[in-house]
């Protein structure tokens, strides 16, 4: 028996967002003082998801630098749009704050694509190093161009390919294989040179895909994954870690220009102060993820990274003239 699209949904998504749009999370710290501005702020997932917990933290602690001043109401992916909407939400001013992936920026930003490249960082104290020194803050510095201020970084874990039963051991056995990515042309570019067939679709209709065999693989965050519930309908979790995934907190220029100087730097404070918060809880839940996933069935594949690494080499090839010849080999010295 075929599943309807709602009821497949509603295994997928927590009840509260079924039908009617879940309530966002608005801090409360009992100052006597009345919020005098209310951010949106959004990211891309459920909210099972364990960022909201960070997301909680980071509005607590501006409506504390604020004495109360700055309330800041967290939303998730479908509340205000869909992922890729974000971006444009955050550029006209609809959307205050947001934390989104790099591999969304980089649909408006291409040289973002520089942190994407396949297989760069070797692990995650190699990310943050770059991502911490004067290249990863040039990049940020960039955006205000767009329309967005870019204020911090994070981490929303290692995307790994996923599946509902092949193990991709090897580069070679992704031929054929049609699979859903993120939005950015690196990400198209990856997967065809791998044999593989990528398409876009938005997370909220992953499930359903997966289970009605319209795609056959997704490669998203193991922590992804599990807050959405997939691994009810992916068989495999292939580690190929191939993007690191970072995470980036964004402010709208539109926005943040109209604010009082001291709500400004206040928020500025609180985004940097999130970034060891984020990363520390990505990885520690990561794990109990993947511990979790398991548990109820899941394989946990590893892979041949260096394999994966030479397949994917025409990629950096490819994009170094949208990227920059000396930017990528900054990132890529830096990086080794």
């Amino acid at each position: 028996m075929t599943l309807s699209r709602r009821a497949l949904l509603a295994r997928a998504l927590p009840t509260a967002v079924i039908g009617t749009v879940a309530m966002p999370f608005v801090a409360r710290s009992g100052f006597a003082t009345t919020a005098q501005h209310t951010l949106k702020m959004v990211y891309p997932d459920t909210p099972t998801h364990p960022f909201m917990a960070v997301a909680k933290r980071f509005a607590e602690n501006v409506k504390a630098k604020t004495d109360g001043a700055v309330e800041v109401q967290v939303f998730t992916t479908g509340q205000l749009g869909s992922q890729v909407n974000m971006l444009t939400g955050i550029q006209t001013g609809i959307i205050d704050l947001c934390a989104h992936t790099s591999g969304f920026v980089q649909t408006l930003y291409p040289k973002f694509m520089v942190v994407d490249l396949p297989s760069l960082f070797r692990d995650a104290a190699t990310a943050e190093r770059v991502l911490d020194s004067a290249t990863g803050t040039k990049l940020l510095s960039e955006l205000p161009a767009k329309g967005i201020y870019g204020l911090s970084y994070g981490h929303f874990g290692w995307r790994v390919v996923s599946t509902t039963g092949r193990v991709v051991e090897k580069p070679d056995q992704m031929k054929g294989m049609k699979i859903r990515v993120q939005p950015g042309a690196i990400f198209a570019s990856m997967f065809n040179s791998l044999g593989a067939s990528p398409v876009q679709i938005d997370l909220s209709e992953l499930y359903l895909a997966l289970s009605q065999h319209a795609i056959e693989a997704i490669e998203t965050p193991a922590i992804s994954m599990f807050a959405s519930k997939h691994y009810e309908v992916v068989k495999v979790i292939n580690q190929t870690n191939h993007v690191y995934n970072v995470g980036v907190m964004m402010g709208s220029k539109r926005k943040l220009d109209s604010l009082d100087p001291k709500y400004q730097e206040a928020i500025r404070a609180a985004s940097k102060e999130m970034t060891p918060d984020w990363r520390s809880t990505i990885a520690e839940k990561t794990d109990e993820a993947v511990a979790g996933m398991r548990a109820a069935g899941v394989a946990v594949q590893t892979v041949d990274r260096s394999a994966y690494r030479s397949a994917l080499q025409p990629v950096y090839d490819q994009f170094r003239p949208t990227i920059g010849a000396e930017l990528m080999d900054e990132v890529v010295k830096q990086a080794s």
